[in-house]
């Protein structure tokens, strides 16, 4: 017997057979493959969610643009009206009265 025969221990490897390693190794592709196919649906469903949700946080970010626009002009006017005296008190008197309505709302019902 040849040093190429034994193993580690002086003893005799076992013949392996080609075919069957083959078809081992077939085996290991096909899962390595399947494992691969299963990560690419991931990251597909990943980048779809995230696309999803970067649409919807452009969506916010105009609809917070606007709203602030809108407020910044609400408050410009209710400064130009809170120049005068007199809108002043008319604003006092109607702010009253609607705490006055609310109060007698809640304690009659």
């Amino acid at each position: 017997m040849s040093t190429r025969d034994r193993g580690r221990f002086g003893a005799k490897e076992p013949s392996m057979d080609v075919e069957s390693l083959e078809r081992e190794n077939e085996r290991g592709l096909d899962a390595l493959s399947e494992r691969i196919g299963l990560l690419k649906q991931a990251t597909h469903g990943i980048r779809h969610e995230v696309d999803s949700q970067h649409h919807v946080l452009d969506r916010m970010a105009d609809s917070m643009f606007s709203t602030g626009s809108m407020l910044s002009g609400a408050a410009d006017r209710f400064k130009v009206v809170m120049n005068n005296k007199q809108n002043k008190q008319m604003l006092t008197f109607v702010g009253g009265f609607a705490v006055v309505l609310l109060l007698l709302y809640y304690l009659f019902f």
